[in-house]
């Protein structure tokens, strides 16, 4: 008979055993919530960072006008399509500029394109190396134009939004009727001139849409925003009216006379010959290097503070009816000036007058962009990366 198989009874263990076993639990035990606590803190640590970089940063204002947050994001996406727009402008003209230097016998026509398309490339590079801050503030005065619009009672409908568009566009969603002509008695001769097709409301469609999609795609900006610029430019354009028809048509005045030369040491003999009792009109006709004015006897006619150079302006409405000053350094060289006549409420010149309206928005604006009302919380951190176009497909 087969014996029966002895069940082994299970080995206790001694105290110190146990000791040491609850040790090594309690070991492993901090080890796992240590690894846990660290992945969370790592996590959170991403997440934080996450929020920070694509919520937080991009919603943070960095500038504030009464308190109204401009937020980053907005600045992001039109920095990157000015930053487009004018590199892909610089491109062309700089491509023109080097076909024009290119000619090897360059005619009068070619020396006035290559200095035109010059001057532009120049402009373009300076445009792009303070965009910037020239970005930021363009958002900081149509934040200041929509609160100054709101107070003036201005706005701006979604028809004269989508007509402005339209316009941009090149479509015209109501066509003039065509004007019907009188039979023709004699043949046409010469060659016909073809007539302009009209855009039909199907090809405006699909342009604006894919104007849409690319502004969309490429730079962030949604339909929303792309049609909120054309809406800004009606506020600007209505705003100006309004600030225009308030320029004041008087204002102080000084009418003066100068002669102007090269070096101090000219300008010093002339102040002697003056002293002497020469005649000043008589000395600007021989002696003064300004030929726009030096006939008259060196006379400016009247005129209003912002319109000569600052340093020239400053001793002019410093002096008195008679006075004739030291020698004054400006950009143009050295100048004697002689006030003949002031006036605090001098009527404005039309030419002047008009040249005030012309700029009532931007006058306006420059005195208001740097005022208490406006903060500033630009880092360089916040300037996106320079725009890549996407490859074509």
């Amino acid at each position: 008979m087969a014996k029966k198989a002895r069940r082994e009874q299970p080995t206790q263990m001694t105290k110190k055993q146990r000791a040491k076993s609850r040790k090594v639990r309690r070991r492993e035990r901090a080890t796992l919530i240590g690894i846990v606590s660290v992945s969370v803190l790592v996590l959170g640590v991403l997440v934080y960072g996450a929020v920070q970089e694509f919520v937080v940063k991009p919603n943070a204002p960095i500038a504030t006008v009464d308190g109204i947050g401009i937020p980053v994001r907005l600045y992001q996406k039109l920095w990157t399509y000015s930053q487009a727009n004018a590199s892909a402008q610089l491109q062309q003209y700089q491509a023109a500029l080097d076909q024009v230097n290119a000619v090897e016998e360059p005619t009068d026509s070619d020396t006035f394109m290559a200095q035109y398309y010059g001057q532009v490339v120049q402009q373009l590079r300076d445009e792009l190396m303070n965009l910037d801050y020239t970005v930021l503030d363009n958002l900081i005065d149509d934040e200041l134009v929509r609160i100054e619009a709101r107070k003036e009672g201005i706005t701006v409908t979604p028809q004269e939004v989508q007509t402005s568009i339209d316009e941009a566009f090149g479509y015209d969603p109501n066509p003039p009727e065509p004007t019907p002509t009188a039979e023709a008695t004699e043949p046409i001769t010469g060659t016909p001139v073809p007539t302009p097709t009209r855009m039909t409301v199907e090809q405006f469609q699909s342009a604006y849409q894919s104007q849409v999609d690319f502004m969309r795609e490429d730079f962030g900006i949604t339909e929303e925003e792309f049609r909120s610029l054309f809406e800004m430019d009606l506020l600007r354009s209505k705003l100006q009216a309004v600030l225009a028809e308030r320029v004041p048509t008087t204002a102080e005045q000084v009418h003066a006379r100068h002669i102007l030369v090269a070096t101090e040491e000219e300008a010093e003999q002339v102040l002697e010959r003056l002293n002497a009792g020469e005649d000043f009109a008589a000395l600007a006709q021989e002696l003064s290097t300004d030929e726009s004015n030096k006939e008259e006897g060196g006379d400016l006619g009247w005129f209003a503070r912002g319109v000569m150079v600052p340093e020239f302006e400053e001793v002019a409405f410093s002096l008195e009816p008679g006075e004739i000053s030291d020698p004054v350094q400006t950009e143009f060289g050295y100048h004697i000036i002689q006030v003949l006549e002031k006036d605090p409420n001098h009527p404005l010149d039309e030419a002047t007058l008009n040249s005030l309206k012309e700029t009532a928005l931007e006058d306006w604006l420059a005195t208001q962009r740097y005022s208490d009302r406006v903060k500033r919380y630009f880092s360089s951190d916040l300037v996106p990366k320079a725009y890549t176009p996407q490859p074509l497909t």
